[in-house]
């Protein structure tokens, strides 16, 4: 008995020792927070990894230490990283990753971002890009009229009801995308011009690569039709035999609704886009009679005529490159019996029929020059 009573008690000595040792922190001052992360592409192998580190000290000379090493793998690219830093780094406030148009195009970008994704550091509201060029220069960049490349970056990326982006940019959504059958993945891409970074367009992937890049406007399209109902503004250029024509149309709320035939071998598909707007702005020779409701609703008519057009084109182009950033293909998974593969989107979206039918309602006038 005094035996189990002697084991018993060490046993509960050893546990509150060991409950008893403090865990080991590293001071806050001895912590690298990257906000930012670039890699471009090298070859099969290699990749140029870039991280922008925000400096809070008030003895910095530079609000922001940029690091760059080249590497195979992300995390002994870090590790390289920690050796030319005297901080410990880490992720938690990471917020932005670019990725330059070669790596987008030639690398597996969806590899690099799946091992952010399982960091458990990582959040999933992290913003993704494709840069053109270098996007290593983007982080390096003088920005002199910008307090922070970080803050800079994040702000440009943050969805706005005036960019015309997919706002689902963020490491989650990339990674629901990226291996979701029925859609493809889309990223915002940034320029650098002289001092200043721009959204110039969206990249469009097939797979794990970067395919196409279409302009702001049409991805407001992409927006429409997976049934945001707020959009950005919209700018027309109108050929309906009244000369030139240039109308913006602001403040759009919008609707969608998709018919499919549910024939997989030979697919048909009916949408029906309703926007209602303001026409902020107007140039061309109607000018003087915008003014009545019988020109109001024959403007309408050109608009919905000249959308349909537009959009009928679009959807034309991505169903020869057999992408399917819209998610068009889901009318027809939903109704089949069977596994879906991305294979079969591809194969569907390449014969796809699709008829357009567009309501527009412009419920005031603005600016009219």
């Amino acid at each position: 008995m005094k035996t189990r009573l002697c084991i018993l008690s060490l046993i509960v000595l050893i546990l509150l020792v060991g409950c008893s040792r403090k865990e080991l922190k590293v001071p806050l001052e001895d912590i690298g927070m990257v906000d930012s992360m670039a890699f471009d592409y090298i070859d099969e192998n290699e990749m140029r990894l870039t991280v922008a580190i925000p400096q809070y000290s008030p003895e910095a000379e530079q609000d922001t230490q940029n690091f760059s090493i080249t590497t195979d793998l992300v995390s002994s690219g870090i590790v390289k990283i920690e050796k030319q830093s005297d901080k410990k780094i880490v992720f938690n406030q990471l917020r932005v990753v670019l990725v330059n148009e070669d790596f987008a195009r030639k690398g597996n970008v969806r590899k690099i971002i799946q091992h952010l994704y399982r960091n458990a550091e990582v959040g999933n509201k992290v913003l993704i890009a494709v840069v053109k060029d270098n996007a290593e220069a983007i982080l390096k960049g003088d920005y002199p009229d910008k307090p922070n490349i970080n803050f800079y970056l994040n702000d440009l990326l943050e969805p706005s009801i005036n960019t015309a982006f997919n706002p689902n940019t963020n490491i989650h959504d990339f990674m629901y995308t990226i291996t979701n059958p029925v859609i493809d993945t889309i990223l915002p891409y940034i320029e650098k011009r002289g001092d200043k970074l721009e959204v110039e367009g969206v990249a469009i992937f097939k797979g794990n690569q970067m395919h196409e890049l279409i302009k702001p406007e049409e991805a407001l399209v992409i927006q429409a039709l997976n049934g945001r109902k707020n959009l950005a503004p919209l700018h027309l250029d109108l050929n309906a035999g009244h000369g030139e024509e240039k109308l913006m149309i602001d403040l759009i709320e919008s609707s969608v609704k998709k018919e499919s035939n549910q024939n997989v071998n030979s697919p048909k598909l009916t949408i029906f886009l309703t926007i209602k707007g303001t026409l902020s702005e107007y140039k061309g020779k109607r000018e003087s009679h915008l003014f009545t409701v019988e020109s109001i609703s024959n403007l309408e008519k050109d608009v919905n005529k000249q959308l349909e057009q537009d959009i009928g084109d679009f959807l034309e182009r991505l169903n020869k490159a057999e992408v399917d950033p819209a998610g068009l293909s889901e009318e027809f998974r939903m109704y089949y019996h069977g596994k879906w593969t991305t294979k079969k989107t591809r194969a569907l979206i390449s014969k796809l029929d699709v008829k357009v039918h567009v309501e527009t309602s412009i419920i005031s006038t603005g600016t009219l020059k």
